[in-house]
């Protein structure tokens, strides 16, 4: 999450200001948790107070000292609108989709209470007077959505649970299927080439296993590499039929 308060980079701190900042640096913690319960899902509680931290340089920059007074209440505007500002910036939701949202809940509420359960999708479209395919409509606009870190535990209570990024599961991976598969092609090859005669089998080892070029090979050989070429073809003709299939 980046700040996107301070459009330019900040001045540093005059030493009368950094004096008010730091006297006024508890501010920030105090109205991330007055906000706290109003939060969004997707909102990380630690980077909010880093956008309040700059929402509060930012305001000590713009101080009037002859308003001395007033301080308090102007950091607290400050920092809880930086914090807005970036709640805003990373919703989702367009403002007619949350008023939306807004709307149906409070329809939802109002039925619960009459009817002492939840509502039906019927009885909520009666309510709002909309047609099933509006009705659906609408709640694809304003369905829910939660952001959370692949770095986060599942478990607030067990603070060692693995991160939401190891049960992401890794679709390069092989399956333990795939695996035993491929183990067994692996073998095949093995004993295929191992029945090959001397030269064929050498060749295909060192050119496929050992990864040797052609040239290599020749040399080891004493022989050209047009002979090299050569065997290497005869060898794969008579492993063709063998790993057919």
């Amino acid at each position: 999450m980046k700040n996107k308060t301070l459009k330019k980079r900040a001045k540093p701190l005059t030493k009368y200001q950094s004096e008010i900042f730091v006297k006024y640096y508890p501010l920030v913690r105090k109205v991330v948790n007055s906000m706290r319960c109003k939060l969004p899902v997707y909102a990380d509680i630690d980077e909010l107070h880093s956008v309040g931290v700059a929402g509060l340089a930012d305001a000590v920059r713009r101080i009037d000292a002859a308003r001395r007074d007033t301080f308090e209440s102007y950091m607290a505007t400050r920092i809880r609108g930086s914090i807005i500002d970036e709640l805003r910036s990373l919703d989702y939701m367009s403002r007619s989709a949350r008023q939306d949202a807004k709307n149906i809940e409070k329809v939802r509420a109002d039925l619960e209470q009459t009817l002492r359960r939840p509502p039906a999708d019927y009885e909520m479209r009666r309510a709002l007077g909309v047609s099933q395919k509006q009705y659906e409509k609408i709640m694809r606009r304003t369905q829910s959505l939660s952001f959370v870190s692949l770095n986060n535990s599942p478990s607030k209570s067990e603070p060692h649970a693995p991160a939401f990024a190891e049960s992401v599961p890794d679709k390069s991976a092989h399956t333990p299927l795939a695996k035993l598969v491929s183990n067994e092609i692996r073998r095949d090859i093995r004993l295929s080439v191992d029945a090959l005669p001397d030269k064929q089998r050498r060749v295909i080892d060192s050119y496929y296993f050992q990864e040797k070029k052609l040239g290599d090979i020749a040399k080891e050989f004493g022989l050209t590499e047009a002979r090299i070429c050569q065997i290497h073809s005869q060898a794969l003709k008579n492993l063709r039929p063998k790993l057919a299939n």
